[in-house]
């Protein structure tokens, strides 16, 4: 009778291929702790930021223990629609951010420059009346200077990107 044996990473693979799948969520999202093999690739992650910190105009979320699962860079810019100081207002909180997972210093990383690629898990939502009240005076002159600066904090953004190009330090 001849004994076969199953190479030890074979097992890792089978189980940590078996963890993958119970880590993403039905829409799709995945745990932050399983981020690191997704490497590359643009997802949806959830999961609690632990710690958090300010370096310049920069707010680093680490999510998961040290060494940390994922950490997550805010790039707050000049005009950015930001929470004030995010690093408190996501700190315990379970967030969900989209963007490319990248390795920094062999670490996994999201950049992310929109707040609209991070939201609080569970945040209570806005109740949409059925009929929107009247528009008030001025309101045309204030969506006009909204979609000024999201074209302006586009433009910043762009300009980061090329700042950072030039000094050699893409993530």
């Amino acid at each position: 009778m001849t004994v076969r044996r199953t190479p030890i990473c074979f097992v890792w693979l089978l189980l940590t291929l078996g963890s993958v799948s119970r880590a993403a969520s039905p829409d799709g999202a995945i745990s932050a702790s399983v981020a690191p093999l997704f490497v590359g690739e643009e997802k949806i992650v959830e999961g609690k930021v632990t710690a958090a910190e300010r370096d310049a105009n920069v707010v680093h979320l680490r999510f998961g223990v040290a060494p940390q699962a994922l950490t997550v860079s805010l790039v707050i810019g000049l005009l950015s629609d930001f929470p004030r100081e995010p690093e408190r207002y996501y700190l315990g909180q379970t967030v969900r951010v989209a963007g490319t997972i990248r390795s920094f210093k062999d670490r996994p990383e999201i950049v992310v420059h929109d707040p609209a690629n991070i939201k609080l898990v569970g945040a209570p939502t806005q109740q949409v009346s059925e009929r929107a009240p009247p528009a008030p005076p001025g309101a045309e002159d204030a969506a006009a200077l909204r979609e000024q600066v999201k074209t302006l904090n586009e433009r910043v953004r762009a300009l980061e990107d090329e700042v950072q190009q030039l000094r050699g330090g893409t993530k």
